[in-house]
């Protein structure tokens, strides 16, 4: 990737998570709650351990992981998403969660002086998440966990291309979400021995999917988005999202149902060797 490329793709992350600091805030600082808990306890975070959560956004993994770590670090290159982090810390009197404006690729941290470092729903936006998988493998210590969680995407490559083009479709800072053998071999490359993983699935409206991502009906991104994703329900092809059509809001009096697509997940948890 070149220099002017990658400048490119960071100012594309900083606008999406400047636009949408609030309601991308409030959404995954509220609803993402089960998964952070999920990913603290794959990682067996406890009292003694200094921790960091990579490309933090507001906070999503950092604000639950402080009431079980001795401290951890919010790194995030958006300021304004880091301070809706430090926003939510202030209200909840957390003290032990500290916040750093950096890069998961080339972080602020010595090497092996970390016990845990986790991310959550960021790899998918970094043109080489290699970087950041061998970043963790750095900065932890011998024995230190590392946890990711992440959108996956089918392991056939022509379902997982469908699948990142309505992605990319809804928000062009995504650049490539990946299929579970491909990130676990991020870890086994980087060192760090996979010792856990799991899968989850759940239900979303894609109007409530577009409007975190700052979008509404009528906008070109969600109309494209949409019709990509019809395009599939129509032919048939896979993209691992199941989408189907949902009754019509009679009350709203919104002549196009809205849709429901399966969204999933993947946790992987390694210990560095």
């Amino acid at each position: 990737m070149t220099q002017a490329n990658d400048q490119q793709q960071r100012d594309l992350i900083r606008d999406r998570f400047t636009r949408t600091a609030e309601v991308f805030g409030d959404f995954a600082v509220k609803e993402r709650v089960r998964e952070a808990e999920t990913l603290a306890r794959l990682v067996g975070a406890n009292a003694n351990d200094r921790a960091a959560d990579l490309a933090s956004g507001p906070g999503t993994l950092a604000l639950r992981f402080a009431k079980h770590v001795r401290w951890i670090v919010a790194v995030d290159l958006t300021p304004a998403i880091l301070q809706r982090a430090q926003r939510s810390a202030k209200a909840d009197a957390i003290e032990n969660l500290f916040c750093a404006l950096g890069d998961a690729r080339a972080l602020p941290f010595a090497n092996a002086s970390l016990d845990v470092v986790v991310t959550s729903y960021s790899l998918h936006h970094i043109p080489d998440p290699e970087r950041v998988i061998h970043e963790m493998a750095r900065v932890l210590r011998r024995g230190g966990r590392a946890g990711v969680l992440d959108m996956l995407v089918p392991e056939d490559q022509r379902a997982a291309e469908r699948r990142n083009r309505i992605e990319v479709a809804r928000d062009p800072s995504h650049t490539r979400a990946l299929p579970k053998s491909e990130l676990e071999k991020l870890f086994t490359n980087a060192g760090i021995r996979v010792t856990a993983s799991e899968i989850d699935e759940h239900m979303r409206s894609f109007d409530h999917w577009l409007h975190v991502a700052g979008w509404h009906r009528g906008d070109s991104e969600y109309i494209e988005t949409r019709r990509m994703l019809e395009a599939t329900m129509q032919s048939g092809e896979d993209t691992g999202f199941y989408p189907r059509l949902m009754p019509a809001n009679e009350n709203t009096g919104d002549a196009e149902p809205d849709i429901e697509l399966t969204q999933t997940s993947v946790f992987v948890v390694g210990e560095k060797s």
